[in-house]
């Protein structure tokens, strides 16, 4: 395929002529141009790495071929032959040209000088040598990307979001504009530390006057500013606030609504200006990037979609984010970083929905991004979400990698990380990663939320509980915090506390997660009709989540409801499969399908998933757990005893294995008396 209908854009006879060059490509070569081991490998290949080359497979091809083929294969449909006819033509010119060749050789009936033992193995060494010299380069470079921690306290600055003096929440979206603007040209500037407008607007809700948010933030100065509009002018204020209260002027700048982005330039080097005489470090002259648009009604509608992209816990804003980012998309069609918004929002409704049909859109509109502007971070961090989803955790590090040398001081970065980590089970490397992203932006509820999750999972359950208290503190709208925050409180076996907080979850927004949460409370506690009641309310809003199924045939087989329980396990494992069709790797998913087979009564495909997922994440105490669970199920006491011993061992929670009905069958087995036998 053409990489224009891999990315979902139009065709013409210039995508056969793409083909065309495929088949000569390889039947010059003997290899396809980009091989992978799947469609998206070749895709990826297709939009980052550089074009291949006929002579670097097959040297003895005459130049003038390979030359045709280089211009049928271009990545970009303008720069190939037009027609087939075209293409044609060239190829009978470069056969003429080589007919009257001092050779007087055809190419038709040229054959390929053969090949001396010397000749390969040289082949094979300069190549050889190439990749070490790439490898050492990248290593070089890497090394050097690596931010120098910021000593100067004045180097640290925050941009307060401007405020919108017109009264008109219709200039709203020129405002966060401005304000996303200023951010990233101030972070331009390599020795300033320039903390994210989550962080400023989140300390300006507890602290009035701007010197106050400096001090709160550490920082030595915050940017405040106001935007009015009048017609078509744009007026916009600054002010360098210093964390001593002096309260210096940046400049008073006017433009026309049609030149925002000369406006946000201006108002940049006016900042710049005013911090470097203040006597903030900002080294040589920084290079100003080039706007990622020239449209500013994308770039506000962009800018607008990211506020909505950053609580995809509230009742459609990914629809808001994703219908805002296809507008900017039509208003710039080369928007990369829109572009990779989208393919973000995309994979976000995944998550939501388990649909997926999310996946095939994330997968387009990332590689339109990467097709467009493969420089961007947040291009290969779109990217690297996309890998994980998909389980290529190796891939998505290495696109993590390419983010961070681009954007050295990326939080995201590190968030994404640490779910790589922790999906191997790794705890230590998956919390260093949470707290290496907490390092970078202390107030970002998301890298509060991924901290969490880390130490839950590795059963450090008191410092999850910190985190999420953190969380529910920097959200206290947010029905998900109280959630995570009841679901730790529960695993520690402290269930009031636990049903307080998800009554306060239900209060905000009920979800299917609170829902199914509450459930299980009533499971523990005998009530099963309550909790079929709750895990029904929870199906209704996610129906193609399988933990909910799951957890409904459990509470019906406990009500003496054998029939209607195995449907719900069945209903489980179909979910499961198609989920795994996404991710084959996935050893939660893995394990859950085990779970379900197993209680099916399909010993042999529980055995088949289970041993999968303990090969992925070998440490991980979910995975461990759910082993002795199917070595029980099928009478295996001694195994399922060894398998509970080491679920707690990798921070499995004592409380969830002492509650579960499906262990009890397991006498004997020192480390499951201990947790069941009374507290002293």
């Amino acid at each position: 395929m053409a990489p224009e209908q891999l990315a979902g854009s139009p065709s013409d006879q210039r995508t056969d002529v793409y083909g065309a060059g495929v088949l000569l490509f390889e039947m010059l070569t003997g290899r396809r141009p980009f091989p992978a081991v799947d469609p998206l490998g070749s895709a990826l290949a297709m939009f980052s790495g550089p074009a291949p080359r006929v002579e670097d497979d097959a040297p003895h091809v005459p130049a003038q071929v390979s030359a045709v083929v280089a211009r049928a294969m271009a990545r970009v449909p303008g720069d190939r032959f037009p027609t087939a006819a075209s293409l044609s033509r060239a190829l009978q010119q470069a056969r003429h040209a080589l007919n009257e060749a001092e050779t007087g050789v055809s190419i038709v009936d040229a054959a390929p000088p053969p090949r001396s033992a010397w000749s390969r193995h040289r082949a094979v060494l300069t190549v050889a040598g190439a990749l070490l010299v790439l490898a050492a380069g990248l290593v070089l470079v890497w090394t050097q990307v690596q931010p120098s921690p910021v000593s100067a306290h004045s180097s640290v600055v925050g941009v307060l979001p401007f405020r919108n003096q017109s009264g008109n929440s219709a200039n709203d979206p020129l405002v966060t504009g401005l304000s996303d603007a200023v951010v990233k040209r101030l972070a331009s500037v390599r020795t300033l530390r320039v903390l994210p407008l989550e962080e400023t607007r989140e300390a300006r809700r507890t602290v009035s006057d701007a010197a106050g948010v400096a001090r709160t933030l550490g920082a030595g100065f915050v940017v405040d500013g106001t935007l009015q509009r009048t017609g078509q002018t744009v007026d916009v204020t600054v002010f360098l606030v210093g964390d001593d209260g002096q309260r210096r002027p940046a400049g008073r700048f006017s433009g026309d609504v049609d030149r925002l982005f000369e406006l946000h330039r201006r108002v940049a080097e006016g900042l710049t200006a005013t911090l470097r005489q203040a006597g903030a470090d900002l080294g040589g002259a920084a290079p100003e990037a080039a706007p990622p648009t020239a449209n500013q009604e994308a770039y506000a509608d962009y800018a607008q979609a990211r506020v909505f992209l950053e609580r995809p816990d509230v009742p459609g804003s990914l629809d808001h984010a994703i219908r805002l980012l296809q507008g900017a998309i039509g208003k710039d069609a080369r928007f990369a970083i829109a572009y990779a918004a989208l393919g973000e929002a995309y994979w976000a409704q995944y998550r939501e929905t388990n649909d997926p049909a999310w996946t095939v859109k994330a997968q387009a509109a990332n590689l339109d991004a990467l097709r467009i502007d493969p420089a961007q971070p947040e291009v290969h961090i779109a990217l690297a979400v996309m890998y994980e989803g998909v389980g290529r955790p190796a891939e998505a590090t290495d696109e993590l990698r390419q983010a961070l040398a681009l954007q050295p001081r990326s939080d995201n970065a590190h968030l994404v990380l640490s779910r790589i980590r922790a999906s191997k089970g790794d705890w230590d490397g998956a919390i260093a990663e949470a707290k290496a992203a907490l390092e970078l932006r202390p107030t970002y509820w998301r890298n509060h939320a991924q901290l969490g999750d880390a130490c839950m999972r590795a059963g450090r359950l008191e410092e999850a509980i910190a985190a999420y208290r953190r969380l529910v503190e920097l959200q206290p709208d947010s029905a998900r915090a109280y959630q995570r925050l009841g679901t730790v409180l529960q695993a520690a076996g402290r269930n009031d506390e636990a049903l307080e907080s998800y009554e306060k979850a239900k209060a905000i927004n009920p979800t299917w997660g609170t829902y199914s949460n509450i459930g299980t409370l009533y499971y523990w506690r005998g009530d099963t009709a309550q909790a079929i009641d709750a895990y029904q309310r929870a199906i209704a809003l996610a129906p193609k989540n399988p933990d909910l199924y799951a957890n409904l045939g459990d509470a019906l087989q406990k009500s003496g409801q054998p029939e209607r329980a195995a449907e719900n396990y069945r209903r489980a494992v179909q979910e499961l499969t198609a989920l795994l069709a996404i991710n084959k790797d996935d050893p939660i998913n893995l394990a859950a399908l085990a779970m379900s087979e197993a209680k099916l009564g399909n010993r042999t495909a529980a055995a088949t998933a289970i041993r999968r997922a303990i090969a992925l994440s070998p440490k991980d105490g979910e995975v461990l757990y759910t082993q002795a669970v199917v070595h029980a199920l099928n009478g295996e006491t001694a195994a399922a005893c060894t398998a509970i011993t080491d679920a707690l061992a990798h921070g499995r929670s004592a409380e969830e294995t002492r509650r579960s009905d499906e262990l009890k069958t397991v006498k004997g087995c020192p480390a499951y008396d201990a947790i069941m036998a009374p507290a002293k």
